[in-house]
């Protein structure tokens, strides 16, 4: 019996020249815990990571708008009967002052 595998593709492959870089679309459901000026406090049943990035959907009355966060500490939470939870907490990245101006009059801090 020969070791030897029959190459069956219809397309050669090669390595990749540069370090690829590939982002995958996950929707993931998070609690918000807190939120502030700078930043927010999220609990996950996944786990995070510091330095991953995400967006995070707000939604507040008719309006909806993405928030780009980046995780800066993370905590475990472990609770026999709850299971396994992460939290997060994360700043705000390019907000832009529009967007800074929603999270402003939803905490009721708008600046007169």
């Amino acid at each position: 019996m020969s070791h030897l595998a029959i190459e069956r593709r219809r397309v050669s492959r090669a390595q990749p020249i540069h370090d690829p870089c590939v982002a995958v679309d996950v929707s993931l459901p998070v609690r918000v815990l807190d939120i502030s000026r700078s930043g927010v406090l999220l609990e996950s049943k996944a786990e995070l990571l510091v330095g991953d990035r995400a967006e995070l959907s707000v939604t507040i009355a008719d309006r909806s708008f993405p928030l780009v966060i980046e995780v800066r500490h993370v905590s475990v939470d472990s609770n026999p009967r709850r299971g396994m939870r992460y939290k997060a907490g994360a700043v705000f990245v390019s907000a832009s002052a529009e967007q800074r101006s929603v999270i402003e009059q939803m905490l009721g801090a708008e600046r007169i």
